[in-house]
C-alpha cells in the first residue's frame, strides 16, 4: 500500500516549484525506470507499478534488475496507480529517485554542449539523448533551461539523465569562465545566418564549446563566442534547438571526433 507521505511526495514532484524545493524527482515509463535501475539503483528511493505491469513484456527483465539490487516493485491497483501517474498514457511503473550532487566541474571530452536557456522540455530531453546517442558525457545547462528532471524532460530523454555529468551554471558568463579554467579553447555559438558553417574546416570541434541557444530569443551573450551556422537554402527562417543540436553533434561522429 501507498503510505500517505508517499503519495504527498509524488503529488509534490509532480509539479514544478515543489520539485524545485525536494531532494527528489519522479522517473515514470518502462525504459526511463529501466535505465535508471541499470545505471544508477543508487539513487532509488521507491518503486511503484501497478497490476497490470505483470503482463508488461518488460515486467520479467525489470523485476530481475530490480532484485540484482536487492529491491523489488510495490504493487498498486490501476486505479491507484494511474491517480499518482503524471503520463497522460502510463505504462504501469515509476520512480522515485535522489537528486545526484552536483560533481566536481571537469573538462567535457572531447568537446563541451553547453544549452543557454533552452526552456521547452521535449528540445532539452530530445537534446540530451542525442548526447548520449553520439557518445558525449557531459552536458552543461545555464540557469533559465527547463529543469532536466523535470517529467517531461526525463521522458523525453529516455533515460540520458542517468547516463551523463549535468552541470547547471547560474549564466552562460559563468559556464564560459568555468571552461576556460578547466582549459578549454574555442567558444562557437549556433546561430543563423553567421559567416562560418559547421562544415567549414576552419570550425573546430575538438576541445571546444558548442553553445546551443534558447528557442526564441538566441544565444544570451553571442558576443562570447565565434558564431557558426548551419546552411539552409531553403525558405524557413531556422531550426528548433533538438534539431540544430543534433545535426552539430552528428557533425562530430562524421568528423570522426565521436566515435
Amino acid at each position: 500500500m501507498l503510505n500517505s507521505k508517499q503519495k504527498k511526495l509524488i503529488e509534490q514532484l509532480s509539479g514544478r516549484h515543489g520539485r524545485k524545493k525536494s531532494p527528489y524527482f519522479l522517473a515514470e515509463g518502462v525504459r526511463c525506470c529501466l535505465e535508471a535501475v541499470r545505471r544508477r539503483p543508487e539513487w532509488l528511493q521507491a518503486v511503484f507499478c501497478d497490476l497490470s505491469f505483470r503482463s508488461h513484456p518488460a515486467y520479467v527483465e525489470f523485476s530481475a534488475a530490480l532484485a540484482q539490487h536487492g529491491m523489488s516493485a510495490e504493487e498498486l491497483s490501476n486505479a491507484a496507480f494511474a491517480s499518482l501517474a503524471v503520463t497522460e498514457h502510463p505504462q504501469g511503473i515509476l520512480c522515485i529517485l535522489n537528486k545526484p550532487e552536483p560533481e566536481p566541474v571537469s573538462l567535457p571530452r572531447p568537446f563541451c554542449l553547453i544549452l543557454d536557456q533552452v526552456r521547452e522540455p521535449g528540445n532539452v530531453g530530445t537534446i540530451l539523448r542525442t548526447a548520449w546517442a553520439v557518445g558525449l558525457n557531459t552536458v552543461w545547462l545555464t540557469s533559465g533551461s527547463a529543469d532536466v528532471y523535470a517529467p517531461k524532460v526525463i521522458r523525453a530523454g529516455m533515460g540520458a539523465q542517468f547516463a551523463l555529468q549535468l552541470q547547471v551554471f547560474p549564466s552562460l558568463q559563468s559556464a564560459v569562465e568555468e571552461f576556460h579554467l578547466v582549459g578549454g579553447a574555442e567558444i562557437w555559438c549556433s546561430m543563423p545566418d553567421a559567416g562560418c558553417s559547421l562544415f567549414a574546416p576552419e570550425f573546430t570541434l575538438n576541445n571546444s564549446a558548442l553553445i546551443i541557444g534558447n528557442e526564441g530569443d538566441g544565444i544570451s551573450h553571442p558576443e562570447l563566442g565565434k558564431a557558426v551556422t548551419i546552411p539552409m537554402p531553403g525558405q524557413a527562417e531556422s531550426l528548433n534547438a533538438a534539431q540544430a543540436a543534433t545535426i552539430f553533434l552528428f557533425e562530430g561522429v562524421r568528423r570522426g571526433i565521436l566515435q
